[in-house]
């Protein structure tokens, strides 16, 4: 009977720990959660082609702003066009993988590829990337693992605001609402 009455009270002061802890201090909480649990810390997209950033950052050494070209000057960084994979991929030449003939239908078939976005702020929010690249903020600041997976990934762990209040304080940058609530 003692042993239950200490395991349950031991239970409430856990999940009350874990409450306070939560609202008191959303980033730091959620942050050792993702460090205990870094699998939660993103979730792989379904593209209709698998696109294996480790071989096209990694052996073919691009860099992101290659393939996501208005980053450096505009607030999207926007997604590859037709044109740009054209470059590589218009024969099945180099193209011997499964999902690299993929875009070389599409290439020949002059389609765009429907990529999903994998990253969607709220339309109240303004993120403009070439503040950022311009700043020497490496890409995997915001995006993580992304470009380090073979499978398209989307980080969780940090598109929430409290994570770039966080970012912009250790950083030194504003924090003003308007910085990132304007138009």
């Amino acid at each position: 009977m003692k042993k239950r009455f200490a395991i349950s009270i031991g239970i409430v002061l856990v999940v009350l720990l874990t409450l306070v802890s939560y609202h008191r201090f959303p980033v730091q909480t959620k942050g050792a959660f993702f460090t205990v649990f870094p699998i939660f810390a993103w979730v792989s997209v379904d593209q209709p082609v698998l696109f294996n950033h480790i071989r096209h950052t990694e052996a073919l050494n691009l860099n992101c702003n290659f393939c996501h070209r208005y980053a450096e000057k505009h607030r999207s960084a926007g997604l590859p066009n037709i044109e740009l994979c054209k470059a590589c991929h218009a024969t099945d030449a180099m193209s011997k993988k499964p999902e690299a003939l993929k875009v070389v239908k599409y290439a020949q078939a002059g389609e765009e590829i429907p990529w999903k976005k994998m990253y969607e702020l709220p339309k109240f929010v303004v993120f403009s990337h070439w503040i950022h690249v311009q700043k020497g903020i490496d890409c995997s600041v915001c995006h993580g693992l992304t470009g380090n997976k073979e499978r398209p990934v989307k980080m969780v762990d940090r598109n929430y605001m409290a994570w770039c209040m966080d970012c912009h304080q250790k950083r030194g940058a504003s924090s003003d609402c308007y910085a990132c609530h304007s138009s």
